[in-house]
């Protein structure tokens, strides 16, 4: 039974911990494997479940000299799996960082395609991502430019089947301005010389979304 327990630990370090480190980075939003990308998926918890495995074997050394065996495969299963979570959520920013420096920097001195891009993000969030600060705003609008909703946009997410959702602080202001007003007064000359404009079209969902940020100044 013992020898049962330790092959069933094991690998369950081996093949689960792995789906601990990609949920971690998922929520973190430093993995981004949308569509059908169950076969990347499963690539990257198997690059992390050997990591995790060389910690399960680093723990099994040091421990078995003072922990009972009933309890050593226990012991450092557990360890393992609270490693994996916490050393995933300090870690999930900077390596992404650094993948994506070496990336770019491969890409720039061997003169690779730039679309051979390592994100399978999506353009939405990726906006988002970029402009999202406590002075950009958002106007939604329909296709056919029915105002929906306006203001500062606080959440924002996206799914695996391109389902998008926000949250905004919405202005006072009532009723909110047509699309039309919106757009003669950001193409304003002046207003172009002290914001950014960004207009995201969305034909699934049936929106359309002016997205303005203040020019960061010289």
């Amino acid at each position: 039974m013992y020898q049962l327990n330790k092959i069933l630990l094991t690998l369950l370090t081996i093949g689960g911990v792995g789906f601990i480190n990609y949920t971690v980075t998922d929520q973190l939003g430093t993995t981004r494997l949308y569509k059908d990308a169950n076969q990347i998926r499963l690539g990257y918890c198997l690059v992390w479940s050997l990591i995790d495995y060389v910690i399960y074997l680093i723990l099994l050394q040091w421990f078995k000299s003072f922990v009972s065996p009933n309890w050593l495969q226990i012991t450092v299963t557990l360890l393992t799996i609270l490693i994996a979570w916490i050393g995933t959520s300090l870690l999930a920013y900077p390596l992404h960082w650094i993948t994506y420096k070496f990336y770019d920097w491969v890409t720039d001195h061997l003169k690779i395609n730039k679309s051979l891009t390592t994100d399978d993000g999506d353009v939405w969030e990726k906006i988002l991502d970029e402009t999202q600060s406590d002075q950009t705003y958002i106007y939604l609008f329909t296709l056919d430019h029915k105002p929906i909703s306006a203001g500062q946009i606080y959440r924002y997410s996206a799914d695996e089947n391109s389902n998008y959702q926000s949250v905004v602080y919405p202005f006072a202001e009532t009723p909110l301005e047509t699309y039309d007003e919106l757009h003669e007064r950001v193409m304003n000359e002046h207003y172009q010389d002290r914001h950014l404009t960004y207009e995201y079209i969305n034909t699934k969902q049936n929106f359309v979304a002016l997205i303005i940020q203040p020019r960061k100044s010289n």
